[in-house]
């Protein structure tokens, strides 16, 4: 199964209507467009999933940089990104990490009407 991300077609565009679009190369199982969570508009992106390669390979080739109502989609692989990414370095359990904290500072500090050489109360900065 092959996903991929299909960005910048317009607002009103439905899930049904964008299946048909990529229908027109394929077989598509299944389509997401990601909306707001409060109001329930559409963010101007989703996620298509076809499960056959070629298909989608060819829906890619045709629908990358179309348009649609005027708007330029963008359509790629959705899982591009993941490739790009450098794994992570193995984790090491059992190091031990040493944390230094921070000394607390006084401050000296008089009261009005005290005289300068008694005890005077220290204030936490």
């Amino acid at each position: 199964m092959i996903k991929l991300f299909a960005g910048g077609f317009p607002r009103d565009l439905e899930e049904l209507e964008l299946k048909d679009i990529f229908e027109q190369y394929g077989t598509v199982e299944s389509v997401n467009i990601v909306r707001d969570k409060h109001t329930g508009i559409s963010r101007r992106f989703g996620f298509v999933d076809m499960p056959n390669e070629e298909e989608a390979v060819l829906a890619l080739q045709n629908l990358h940089e179309a348009s649609i109502d005027q708007d330029v989609i963008s359509v790629t692989y959705a899982d591009d990104r993941k490739k790009e990414k450098p794994e992570p370095a193995p984790r090491t359990f059992g190091r031990k990490v040493e944390v230094k904290f921070k000394p607390k500072i006084y401050q000296k500090v008089s009261r009005p009407g005290e005289r300068v050489g008694g005890k005077r109360p220290r204030k936490r900065i």
